[in-house]
């Protein structure tokens, strides 16, 4: 399917007022995310039909849209413009976060819950002023023991305070993770605390992932929560390379390695960096996640040609918003 500038032009009324059903909707910002990435239409005509979904209220939509506009984030980071890109995303999750607000009414299904989950935490993510300082509320309030966080809020309100937070944040939230009963809990914690900003922290949070706090099978995830900001992923892939030995003897067999490597390499945006990845894999071999590692280094250059490409014209298009 070719898209025109026109004919996106007359999708945008029925996205906004939802007269187009909600799996046309979907389909069609998925197919425009892939178009895009093959270099077939301009990501900034993508982004003009992104912004009629500022209305949308179909959990499917939104989760399939946030992979997608996540990919946009990711590449952003890499530029300049990375505010602007924000200031785009709080626009664009801000209704739907208070339509829904804080707390889950009686009536509601469950698909509401996880909205409001997916919602504040892009919000949070992206540092909206409002939703920080309410989930750093909740979460002194939690941490005192005055209100206890419901289970549902618990994600949005972690990662909001991680990736907006100090050392003493990261403190609490480890002293949480040590008294935490739970598994789940444990586990939900040790995936957000890697989105702490500070370096010196995020190195702390890669030690941690090796240690016998945490189980080997949820090592790689907690390894591959740092991978958030440009800075991160440099640090994950770094660290992976140092352990790489003890990695791949504890995983070798298994799905978890190609999702380390997966974690580690994927997200690059440069040419330099598939030979950098292809050359480390040519030295220590990983049969299990060759396809993986494969993956990976066709990923950072279709990565690098969309920065090429796309960067400078996204980046006008988001100053004019």
């Amino acid at each position: 399917v070719q898209y025109s500038s026109e004919t996106l032009d007359r999708f945008i009324p029925a996205i906004k007022n939802k007269t187009l059903p909600p799996r046309d909707r979907l389909g069609l910002q998925n197919d425009l995310f892939a178009l895009a990435r093959a270099g077939m239409i301009s990501t900034v005509d993508v982004l003009k039909v992104v912004g009629a979904f500022v209305n949308e209220d179909d959990y499917t939509v939104w989760s399939d849209l946030t992979g997608n506009l996540g990919q946009i984030s990711i590449l952003l980071q890499n530029t300049d413009g990375f505010e602007d890109f924000k200031t785009f995303s709080k626009k664009l999750y801000k209704p739907v976060a208070q339509s829904l607000g804080w707390d889950a009414k009686e009536s509601e299904g469950p698909l509401a819950a996880m909205l409001r989950e997916l919602a504040l935490t892009r919000l949070g993510k992206y540092g909206d002023e409002e939703t920080v300082t309410e989930a750093r509320k909740r979460f002194e309030n939690h941490v005192s023991g005055k209100v206890p966080l419901p289970a549902d809020l618990k994600g949005p309100v972690y990662l909001t305070v991680m990736v907006n937070g100090d050392e003493t944040t990261f403190n609490q939230m480890m002293k949480l993770y040590d008294e935490a009963d739970m598994q789940e809990e444990k586990v939900r914690i040790s995936r957000c605390i890697g989105s702490i900003k500070s370096d010196e922290l995020k190195k702390k949070v890669l030690d941690f992932a090796m240690s016998d706090k945490v189980r080997s099978q949820d090592t790689v995830f907690v390894i591959g929560g740092v991978t958030g900001t440009v800075q991160g992923r440099e640090l994950c892939w770094q660290f992976v390379q140092d352990k790489w030995t003890e990695l791949h003897e504890r995983y070798k067999g298994g799905f978890l390695l190609s999702r380390l490597v997966e974690v580690s390499t994927d997200n690059f945006v440069t040419e330099a960096r598939a030979k950098e990845v292809e050359k480390f894999f040519e030295t220590h071999s990983a049969p299990a996640a060759e396809r993986k590692i494969q993956q990976s280094v066709e990923n950072i250059r279709l990565n690098a040609k969309w920065m090429e490409r796309e960067s400078t014209s996204v980046l006008k298009f988001l100053r004019s918003q």
